[in-house]
């Protein structure tokens, strides 16, 4: 990894440690708890939070450095994206962005993006999804359904030997999700998608919708959606956002 990519991500790879657990019971005797462990910062001492003691510590440098060393062993160029990547003491969002790796919906480019996924907290494995950004107004996309994804729970250890086949068999599904796109910008909005974006999405989104031009199909209604995720949203929730909007226009 390259001294500028390593001060990219300086902030994503901060050392963190496992510590063992003490608790003080009802007469005030120190006991060690045995069935958990915490997981700390070690540059700072922040307590990350409590984890049972089969949780495996996954750092994210453990997985960043590996995707890093084979992107640069990639034909296709890349970019780290910071437009939906973000990192605190508990999760952490790395996108990467594939500008070359493109196609076009009549209006803009829109780019495959690879999102990675970890967290000290348990409240998700390592996970990497593919997506993909719009040009024009950096709306981001998860495409949950139509690309394969990868999961790994952290009591089973992670592999990330295969990127380049990742990669080719991404891009060779671009046709498929063009396809999808084709067939929900000839479909309009009924009645039960709105009320759906309301109750998956909550009312706030779905009156930013309602204050829009009446969408006249979905395909516009999920650029209203993205829009919203991606310049609304904060950037910790913006990952469930999407993969609620990419499970409801079957992308």
């Amino acid at each position: 990894m390259t001294e500028t990519i390593e001060g990219k991500l300086k902030d994503f790879m901060f050392p963190v440690t496992e510590r063992k657990v003490y608790f003080e019971d009802a007469r005030g005797r120190i006991s060690f708890a045995e069935a958990y462990k915490a997981i700390t910062r070690e540059d700072n001492d922040t307590l990350i939070s409590v984890m049972n003691d089969s949780y495996k510590l996954i750092p994210n440098r453990e997985i960043i450095v590996p995707l890093m060393e084979q992107l640069h062993n990639l034909d296709s160029k890349w970019i780290i994206d910071p437009s939906h990547s973000y990192v605190g003491d508990n999760r952490m969002r790395l996108q990467v962005t594939f500008p070359d790796l493109s196609f076009n919906d009549g209006r803009s480019d829109i780019a495959l993006s690879l999102f990675l996924h970890n967290s000290y907290d348990g409240s998700e494995g390592v996970r990497m999804f593919w997506g993909a950004i719009r040009g024009i107004c950096s709306n981001g996309m998860v495409f949950g359904k139509v690309l394969s994804k990868y999961y790994a729970k952290h009591t089973s250890g992670i592999q990330l030997d295969n990127l380049a086949e990742q990669v080719e068999q991404t891009y060779e599904k671009i046709p498929v999700i063009k396809e999808r796109i084709d067939i929900i910008q000839n479909i309009g909005v009924p009645k039960g998608l709105s009320e759906s974006v309301e109750k998956q999405l909550g009312k706030t989104v779905a009156r930013y919708v309602q204050e829009q031009p009446a969408p006249i199909n979905q395909w516009v209604l999920y650029n209203y959606l993205t829009w919203y995720i991606s310049h609304v949203v904060d950037l910790h929730m913006r990952a469930a956002y999407q993969m609620k909007v990419s499970k409801l226009f079957g992308l």
